[in-house]
Parts: C-alpha cells; sequence; structure tokens
C-alpha cells in the first residue's frame, strides 16, 4: 500500500499578477526555486524561430550587474546550480543560502543584458546543433511529424528555429523579446525547501515585488483539427536504418480523459517496469527494433499534445512496423484491456509517481503545474484513488474516442 504523500504548500498572488507558491520539503539541507513566466510558442514571430529558445539560452551570459563569468562565479561560490529557459529559470542551492540564490535567479531572469559577444557564441552552439540535427533521419523524421500534424500552428515549427532563421538573429532582438513577453502576469515563482512556507513566501515578495509590467497580449494561434485522411510521406537519407513516426493531433492536459489514457499509453506503448503491447510486438517477437513507444499524454501541455508513435528498424521492416501499430491501436480501440495488465499499470502509476518529487525543483515545479492547470494542490493525495477507480472498459472508451488508425499521418526518414 503506497503512503500517501502529504505537501503543505502556500500561495501568494502578488498586484502584478504574479502567482508565489512554496512548498515546505521538511528535513532536507536544500532548496530550489522556479520561475516560469507566461511565455507562449506563439510570441515570438514566425520568421524569427527559435528566439525565444536562444532567449533562454542566453540568460545566464551576464546581467545589469555581472558579466558571463562573474555570474557563475557568484552562483558557484554558494554551492549553486542555475540555469535559464525560454520561460524563466531554476536554482538549486543548500538551504542556508536560500535568499542569495533567489536574488541570483532574479538577476538572470529579470534582467539579462544579452552581450553580443556571448550571444553570437551561443547562437553559434545552436546553429551547429540544429546543423547536426538536419543530418539525423530521426530528427528529421520527427519535425516533419509535427509540421504533419500542426499544420500552421506556432507548435509545427521546430523551438530551436532553423540555420538561417537563428543566424540572422541579433542582440537586440533577444532584449526586444524579453522586454515585451517576460511580465509578471500569468507567471510563477515557486519554491521548495526546509523553511517555513510563509517565511518563504516572504522572501520570493521581497525579491520580486518590483516586478511589474502590463500583461502582454498573445498573438492567436489557429486550431489544429484531426486530418481528415490518413498520409504518408518517406524522406530518403543515406542511412541503414529507417526511422518512423506515426500518429495525429492529441489532447491537452486538461482533458477530463487524461487519466484514462495514461493507463492506456502504459499498456500500449510507454509502460517501463513491464513490457508494453508495442514492445512486446514489436521489438521481443518480431525484432524489428531496440526502441519503440507509443503514447498520447506526455506532451499534453497548455496546447493540444500529439498522439505519437515511434520506431526505428530496418528499410525492409517499414510497412510491418507500421502494420504492427495499427493492429495494436485498433485491438486498443475495439477489446478491453486485460485485469493483468490493467492491474500492473495501476501498481505502478501509484507506486512510482512519488519518487519524481524526491528533488525540491521538482517540488517546486509541481506547485507551479497543479496552479496552472487547476489539479487543485491535494492533487497528488487523490491521484492513486484516481487511477484506482479506472476499469478496463473505460480505457477502451477512452481509446476509441482519441485514437484515429484510419487518419494516422505516418512521417519517416532514413534508408528507402
Amino acid at each position: 500500500m503506497t503512503v500517501p504523500l502529504r505537501l503543505s504548500i502556500a500561495e501568494r498572488e502578488l498586484d502584478s499578477g504574479l502567482t508565489l507558491l512554496a512548498v515546505h520539503n521538511p528535513g532536507v539541507q536544500t532548496f530550489a526555486a522556479v520561475v516560469s513566466l507566461d511565455v507562449r510558442a506563439g510570441d515570438e514571430p514566425a520568421d524569427s524561430g527559435g528566439l525565444a529558445n536562444l532567449v533562454g539560452e542566453c540568460l545566464d551570459e551576464g546581467t545589469k550587474r555581472y558579466g558571463a563569468l562573474e555570474l557563475a562565479t557568484a552562483t558557484e561560490s554558494i554551492g549553486a546550480m542555475m540555469e535559464g529557459n525560454h520561460r524563466g529559470g531554476v536554482v538549486m542551492a543548500p538551504a542556508l543560502v536560500q535568499k542569495e540564490a533567489i536574488g541570483l535567479l532574479r538577476e538572470m531572469v529579470l534582467e539579462p543584458e544579452f552581450p553580443g559577444r556571448e550571444v553570437r557564441r551561443v547562437q553559434a552552439e545552436v546553429m551547429t546543433e540544429i546543423k547536426a540535427e538536419d543530418d539525423d533521419p530521426r530528427a528529421v523524421a520527427g519535425r516533419r511529424f509535427r509540421k504533419e500534424v500542426y499544420g500552421e500552428h506556432p507548435l509545427g515549427r521546430p523551438n530551436t528555429g532553423t540555420h538561417r532563421s537563428v543566424g540572422k538573429l541579433r542582440p537586440k532582438d533577444l532584449r526586444r523579446f524579453h522586454d515585451d513577453w517576460f511580465r509578471p502576469s500569468g507567471g510563477y515563482v515557486a519554491a521548495a525547501g526546509p523553511e517555513d512556507p510563509e517565511r518563504m513566501l516572504d522572501r520570493l515578495q521581497k525579491a520580486f515585488r518590483d516586478f511589474k509590467g502590463k500583461a502582454p497580449k498573445h498573438p492567436g494561434a489557429p486550431d489544429v483539427d484531426l486530418a481528415e485522411n490518413g498520409r504518408d510521406a518517406h524522406m530518403p537519407m543515406p542511412r541503414e536504418q529507417v526511422h518512423v513516426y506515426l500518429g495525429h493531433i492529441g489532447i491537452r492536459r486538461t482533458h477530463p480523459d487524461f487519466y484514462l489514457l495514461s493507463v492506456m499509453d502504459h499498456v500500449l506503448g510507454t509502460g517501463p517496469g513491464f513490457t508494453s503491447r508495442c514492445s512486446r510486438k514489436l521489438r521481443d517477437e518480431q525484432g524489428l527494433c531496440y526502441a519503440v513507444s507509443a503514447g498520447i499524454t506526455a506532451s499534453a501541455g497548455e496546447e493540444p499534445g500529439t498522439f505519437m508513435a515511434y520506431i526505428g528498424t530496418s528499410p525492409e521492416h517499414r510497412q510491418r512496423a507500421i502494420d504492427g501499430f495499427m493492429d495494436e491501436i485498433r485491438r486498443i480501440r475495439t477489446e478491453p484491456v486485460s485485469e493483468q495488465e490493467l492491474q500492473d499499470v495501476k501498481d505502478y502509476l501509484t507506486g512510482s509517481f512519488v519518487f519524481a518529487l524526491e528533488r525540491n525543483s521538482n517540488l517546486a515545479a509541481y506547485a507551479i503545474r497543479a496552479r496552472r492547470f487547476g489539479l487543485g494542490f491535494d492533487f497528488i493525495q487523490r491521484y492513486p484513488e484516481i487511477i484506482r477507480a479506472i476499469t478496463a472498459e473505460q480505457v477502451r472508451e477512452a481509446a476509441e474516442r482519441h485514437l484515429h488508425p484510419d487518419r494516422l499521418i505516418v512521417v519517416s526518414a532514413g534508408a528507402s
């Protein structure tokens, strides 16, 4: 029997629209804080792909008070680790220096300078990674798959941009994006550590009370519809293997079927700790691959994710692998999963979910996720019962509603 995990979480909303969260994690000697602002995929101009990503990559390359090396030295001097991202950043540190750690996080996220020399260096590194992906058939197929699924929606563009779009960005573009979109309204700052939650909130409020700015108006994104008909595309590349993606548009994290589909995913193609159907059939029984997966919930977020299945196999087995996926998708839509499969998934999900919350950074991220998606801070207590109450027929019905084998988009790259 899993022992319920109870978290003490305090919340405070500032006049600026910034929400502060604090998670009490008694008995530890460490601390973490996370900033997650309301920055969305469509906020960067369509012709400036990779801008948001580059902003995040360059946040720690110098601030108003510190140069890049000085910021790194200040962080290391208190035994902390800190990194930025396109929505903010995270810092992890000993609990005794949480005040200093919060100050450095605030400095990095709110006051970056984007100095030309450092931006050009990071920009070159990103472009090198993009070039490497252009020569990687798995990455090529994955990007094309997203484009086919999302169409003109911003999620159809690679988040790192293209070699051309990133190459034309300048420090002034990064500064403008930061000024426009790094605003407090709709954003979160969460901390987790051994201190009393109200005292942690006081520290956060003191650090971020002067963070001001009007709420940004996000550009509207086009709706993403399920493809009317299935389609199949292959991009030849000089490789021995072929990498295949198939699927279609998925769900948002807030969809009421999310938990049913999470169970379905683990039966169908994502379950660790036991063999999922796709792994058992395509890898173990037929020997078509080493890596295979299928699922719909992993990518669900504020925008719809995808139902996506993946396999890397030899070119002569491409169609056989696709047919194998199709068989399992149709089967899980028409036949209830076995009681043993259902119980194995329930035992895994209810027994393992707490391990993802062992680190303070994960606890802080959990508090943000619970608030952002309206889960409630007691979600962690309710989750096991939600999973245990799911029936085999509910899983089949959810699969029937959300999996569409006759409207799958198939994209592959590699050997023909």
